[in-house]
């Protein structure tokens, strides 16, 4: 089968994580980007990739790359592209458009309405009507990218942003996304057979991403539409094949996994997402405050997204970090634990020493993403008797 070039769309922080779930598919020509990553393979592999891969936002598709001098050059480059090859002319569109540093397109609503005109310009040419656009819930997304003079095009296989695994109906407050949860399980090294626990749950997204995980759930799998059902190479056969296999793949959880809050509209909201996943009853969902926490298990992993806001004093936000550290340090021995916070300075209050150090994005936030190894006593003592052992 042809192999094609594609790209996939990731948060910052997250694309070595992208590129080893690549590898792990098959897919060849693999390289980090800037919150992507490059790879090449045939038509299942983008099928496969869709419905599997856990760190990824979108897969793209490209086209075409071309340098242009003004708008009319530009205009008549996007018209050289053999759009109705691609897709039917009953099919709607959407154009997302970014410029950078362009004297050409200083506004990106004139880059997009100028390549909607192209798009569906060519189509009249060929069949003498024209796709629709629909800016909301297009059937086809083409995606333009402009830095200076130069322009990229491709085709968005993916449709709706891939984190949008479709079992969270709420979130609650400040929910954390999809996409960076997962990346941020796998960050933390999780080995998936030991317990994991989530003790800030909110609405439960850690929990349900670390069991989809072991649980060998592809994210993707029963999503509704993708973006390339609607392209003319689309194969119903060879996509039922593909997605018949990853469910094949689905086996009951075996690993503790537990989520718990303090709030019970937040373990409601769990336990809604968690059966909109197909996995109430297997993740333990239970009442109980953090900081009374003694976990039954002597090791395994917990993961924390602490609470943080302009609502917090530099004082209330110093204390909940000593007192966070205080009890994962005394509390969590022989544990591995993952800690996200907006908040770059509160992190040092927790008083533990990181084994890796990560800066990721939590939304538009900044954020810093800090992996502990849990012990007793100090951490020469440690680093001591695990050479030794």
């Amino acid at each position: 089968m042809q192999k094609n070039p594609f790209i996939a769309k990731t948060l910052a922080g997250l694309e070595p994580v992208l590129s080893d779930e690549l590898r792990a598919l098959g897919a060849e020509d693999v390289s980090i980007l800037r919150r992507a990553v490059s790879f090449s393979g045939d038509q299942a592999l983008l099928y496969q990739a869709n419905i599997w891969l856990r760190t990824a936002v979108s897969i793209l598709k490209p086209l075409t790359a071309f340098s242009f001098e003004n708008k009319d050059d530009y205009y008549a480059q996007m018209m050289e592209v053999a759009w109705p090859e691609l897709f039917a002319p009953e099919k709607t569109i959407s154009v997302i458009a970014t410029a950078y540093d362009s004297e050409v397109f200083k506004n990106t609503m004139f880059l997009a309405q100028l390549s909607k005109d192209a798009i569906v310009d060519r189509f009249q040419e060929a069949h003498g009507r024209r796709p629709d656009v629909d800016t909301a819930a297009a059937d086809v997304r083409i995606v333009v990218s402009v830095n200076e003079d130069q322009c990229r095009v491709s085709l968005d296989s993916s449709g709706d942003a891939l984190f949008k695994r479709g079992y969270r109906r709420s979130g609650g407050r400040a929910p954390i996304n999809e996409v960076l949860a997962a990346g941020l399980i796998k960050l933390s090294g999780w080995d998936m057979e030991s317990p994991f626990l989530d003790p800030m749950c909110g609405s439960g997204t850690f929990s349900i991403e670390a069991a989809m995980m072991a649980a060998r759930i592809a994210p993707g799998g029963d999503r509704r539409e993708f973006g390339f059902a609607h392209w003319n190479d689309f194969s119903p056969e060879l996509f039922e094949e593909v997605r018949t296999k990853a469910r094949e793949t689905q086996q009951a959880l075996k690993v503790p996994v537990i989520a718990s809050d303090i709030k019970g509209m937040m373990l409601d909201l769990t336990r809604q997402n968690a059966m909109n996943a197909g996995l109430l009853g297997s993740i333990q969902v239970k009442k109980q405050d953090f900081f009374s926490y003694h976990p039954k298990e002597k090791s395994g992993w917990v993961m924390l997204n602490p609470p943080y806001g302009h609502r917090m004093t530099a004082r209330d936000t110093r204390a909940l970090y000593i007192h966070i550290g205080d009890i994962l340090k005394n509390r969590f021995q022989g544990y591995t634990a993952g800690v996200i916070s907006a908040d770059l300075s509160a992190m040092k209050h927790l008083g533990l020493k990181p084994r890796r150090k990560f800066q990721v994005y939590n939304g538009p936030l900044k954020a810093a993403y800090h992996v502990y190894e849990l012990f007793g006593g100090s951490h020469k003592e440690h680093r001591k008797r695990t050479s030794s052992s």
